[in-house]
């Protein structure tokens, strides 16, 4: 395979991953199926193309992203070892999930064509156009149902909605030079994704827009910052309105149902959602504490649940397979260990978009996208807070994937 067909093919490929990672998210099942085979093929070709073979490896040692990689292959050297140190004579869990965020390095190593951004953007509006069409099934036309989308779980839309909504509002309001259209545009897909959000009835899912609020600092923008300034307040004085005044908004929004759950819990009835979450958060910290460096392994979190129940440790309450936290899960399934690599693939993307954004402040396409980058580390860590993402297929890939994307697009793309 020649070098030139070589940058072509890669660069089509990456460009297409680039729009499905949310083009496709809410348009297809299964959602992750054309990046995952972009992986794949990727993988393959690693074993017969040399040259992509040499990239591949060069990312851990001297490119500009050899902190992400390491990170990457940290997560999946863990995960690998604590199955083998967990496996039993019945058991061996595979950390399939790890292997695919170790595979998206190879987006790394491609060759990106020109206005693979605009792939990007476009997939992220797309994205945002299916949030609006899930949440009209749902919503406002029924206060129980919950919009799932093509994720089949009503969170996952949610916190992923909310993400769409989150980079939406950041290309809005923060790309200078864009066409107004071309904002409006973008604010209709933000106006998609949240309500999307608001559909899924995911409490969770807001916490995302904390990520906007350090864009007022990075911006010198002064008009742009009144703008913000004014969004915020007018949005905030009237959600405050909606919740107080109208009993129909807190239900939709399951804040009646969150205050009932507290009095349940201090009754000592921990059969509700919040009550489920504090006893396998307790579940999990006590797991952590009787097994400090490597936990109980992958799986193990429900027998051990039962069984705390059963002896009075923790209270009766619902049963689920993990304990609906990034941390605590790492905490007791592989102990500091897990703990330390889960930091890692945080730490290490941030870190590379921070730089990026401090040293490209000349080039508003690659600064913009180091910011979408440090926006969606962030989302992913506070929807983490109160569900275990990368234990799960759908959050691993696209977490893989958009930082991979994301930091390809913020360096100077190659084949410019």
């Amino acid at each position: 395979m020649s070098s030139d067909w070589f940058r072509k093919i890669s660069g089509s490929a990456f460009n297409l991953t680039a729009f499905a990672i949310f083009g496709l998210l809410f348009i297809a099942r299964p959602t992750t199926l054309v990046p995952s085979l972009v992986l794949l093929s990727a993988c393959i070709t690693v074993l017969l193309h040399a040259d992509f073979r040499s990239r591949c490896l060069g990312l851990f040692a001297t490119s500009q992203y050899k902190w992400i990689a390491r990170a990457m292959l940290a997560w999946f050297f863990v995960a690998l070892l604590l199955a083998f140190i967990h496996r039993t004579q019945d058991q061996f869990y595979f950390p399939d999930n790890a292997l695919r965020m170790f595979m998206a390095l190879t987006l790394l190593a491609m060759a990106p064509k020109p206005r693979a951004t605009h792939w990007f953007l476009c997939g992220v509006f797309l994205a945002g156009m299916a949030s609006i069409y899930w949440a009209l099934q749902v919503w406002p036309w029924s206060a129980e149902s919950r919009a799932q989308g093509t994720t089949n779980n009503a969170i996952h839309f949610g916190n992923l909605s909310a993400i769409v909504m989150m980079l939406s509002i950041t290309v809005a309001f923060f790309t200078p030079g864009i066409l107004f259209k071309t904002r409006v545009l973008f604010l209709i897909t933000a106006l998609g994704g949240g309500m999307g959000a608001v559909a899924s009835l995911s409490r969770s899912s807001f916490v995302v827009l904390l990520c906007l609020m350090p864009l007022g600092l990075v911006t010198t923008h002064e008009s742009l910052i009144k703008w913000l300034q004014r969004c915020a307040v007018v949005a905030g004085v009237a959600a405050c309105l909606a919740v107080v005044l109208s009993s129909t908004v807190r239900d939709k929004l399951r804040i009646t149902e969150a205050v009932v759950d507290v009095q349940y819990m201090q009754d000592g009835n921990y059969m509700s959602s919040l009550g489920a979450r504090a006893a396998m958060w307790k579940t999990a910290w006590h797991i952590f504490k009787e097994h400090p460096f490597v936990g109980v392994g992958a799986g193990r979190f429900q027998a051990e649940i039962v069984r705390r129940i059963q002896t009075g440790e923790i209270p009766n309450t619902g049963i689920y397979n993990q304990p609906h936290s990034d941390i605590m899960h790492a905490l007791s399934a592989g102990g500091l260990l897990k703990f330390l690599s889960y930091l890692g693939i945080l730490v290490a993307p941030f870190t590379f978009f921070y730089q990026r954004f401090c040293a490209v402040d000349i080039n508003a396409e690659m600064r913009l996208t180091s910011i979408l980058g440090m926006q969606v580390v962030g989302a992913y860590f506070l929807t983490g807070l109160t569900n275990s993402n990368f234990d799960l297929q759908i959050y691993s890939t696209t977490y893989a994937v958009l930082v991979c994307v994301l930091a390809k697009l913020s360096w100077q793309v190659e084949s410019a």
